[in-house]
């Protein structure tokens, strides 16, 4: 069984030496150590430094995120999950699946288990992005200068969907980590891991927005425009397609005032649309046309507007029985209501991050108290939903990255 090795070497080598070279490297790192950090920093600056780069914003968004300086409150963090008699240790191996349509969140998901001392084997798609292409350049300029015993911690491999291979690489893991749809998630669950092992799943996933609406008619037209342009890059980034770009928008307020707020953030984010150039391929188009047309058709939608043919726009009349069908690409589908707690019944355990404005802790509180874990598993500000943090899908990554061993002395 061979595969393709990306990095440290690039080469095709046997799927049985890819797991024996991790089984024999020494775990020598502990959580956070500074070697690591170091690393990280490396591959930071190298990021910011290559002009290709500079290109595609989620690379700089990356390398922004794993710098020391904004590494350092992480170590906090991770430091109060240990007691008195605790302390953190890797847990061995850890085998990542990372999703095709996010071309950073491979690195994202390794550093993370890097930084907790793990030995690590990705598979990256054989469907091979210039971002993806460009970062496995960069990284193996990062390997190839760092002390040799980063290149026997980290392996990347390509192969297709072989089951056998996939199965061997199991039998190795201490830790498998899952990113991807319904379908690719349940596909790899029926490969069994060993015994001790644990598994981390990140399946399909839909997000929404709540604003209300006074508070954004309050807001200057710099203020306005600023806000639409977070939203642009929390939804425009990957086409709409990204688990955490929002497709659904609740507006909050009485119905006059979510009327003005709608249609005065709608104009500006496709003027932001049309400023950024934002183009989607013809066949996206054509799929967002056809999938507006059968929702008007199938589901209770009381109006349709499209916004100089950048933003097709569907309101909603009601959220009972809500479908999270969607076709990305831009399209949004939008829900008027006093407060809230609209959202609370048709909220499901699908439902991931949700963007928001206008809100203070205590209403945002009582809404997960609501909620009381039925679904959504972050609430962050408007413009920080593609910010990767280690809180993701319920998880803590760097607590499920760990093993917590007790000592009593």
């Amino acid at each position: 069984m061979i595969v393709r090795e990306v990095a440290p070497i690039e080469q095709f080598v046997e799927a049985a030496e890819v797991t024996a070279r991790l089984q024999a490297a020494e775990s020598s790192f502990a959580p956070f150590a500074p070697e690591v950090i170091q690393f990280c920093g490396r591959l930071s600056r190298l990021i910011f430094q290559s002009k290709s780069a500079r290109a595609f914003p989620d690379l700089q968004a990356l390398a922004f995120w794993m710098r020391p300086a904004g590494l350092g409150p992480l170590n906090e963090s991770v430091r109060r999950l240990e007691t008195a008699h605790s302390r953190l240790v890797p847990r061995g191996i850890v085998f990542h699946i990372p999703p095709a349509n996010v071309d950073t969140m491979f690195v994202y998901s390794w550093i993370v288990s890097l930084l907790m001392g793990n030995r690590n084997l990705i598979r990256i798609s054989s469907s091979e992005t210039p971002q993806v292409a460009l970062l496995c350049q960069i990284l193996n300029e990062a390997l190839a200068e760092a002390d040799p015993v980063f290149q026997n911690q980290t392996i990347i491999v390509q192969y297709g969907h072989e089951r056998e291979i996939t199965e061997l690489f199991s039998r190795s893991a201490d830790v498998r980590v899952i990113w991807g749809g319904d379908q690719t998630v349940n596909a790899i669950r029926s490969v069994p891991l060993p015994p001790h092992a644990t598994e981390l799943t990140f399946p399909d996933r839909f997000s929404l927005c709540a604003i209300r609406a006074k508070k954004y008619l309050d807001l200057d037209e710099d203020q306005g425009n600023s806000l639409a342009e977070k939203f642009y890059n929390d939804t425009f980034w990957f086409d709409q397609m990204a688990c955490s770009s929002p497709r659904l928008m609740l507006w909050c307020g009485d119905k006059e005032e979510c009327q003005l707020a709608s249609r005065l953030f709608f104009t500006r984010l496709q003027a932001c649309i049309h400023r950024k150039g934002y183009a989607p391929e013809v066949g996206v188009r054509m799929n967002r046309f056809t999938f507006a047309c059968q929702a008007i058709l199938d589901r209770p939608i009381t109006a349709y507007q499209d916004f100089q043919g950048d933003l097709p726009v569907l309101t909603l009349g009601s959220l009972e029985n809500f479908s999270r069908e969607h076709c990305g690409g831009g399209l949004m589908l939008e829900f008027h209501s006093s407060g809230l707690e609209a959202l609370v019944p048709a909220v499901t355990h699908r439902d991931q991050t949700l963007t928001q404005f206008g809100f203070d802790s205590v209403e945002l509180e009582r809404l997960i108290r609501l909620l009381n874990g039925r679904g959504i598993d972050r609430i962050v500000p408007i413009g920080e939903a593609l910010r990767f943090q280690h809180f993701w899908d319920g998880y803590d990554l760097f607590q499920s990255l760990s093993r917590s061993i007790y000592v009593h002395a």
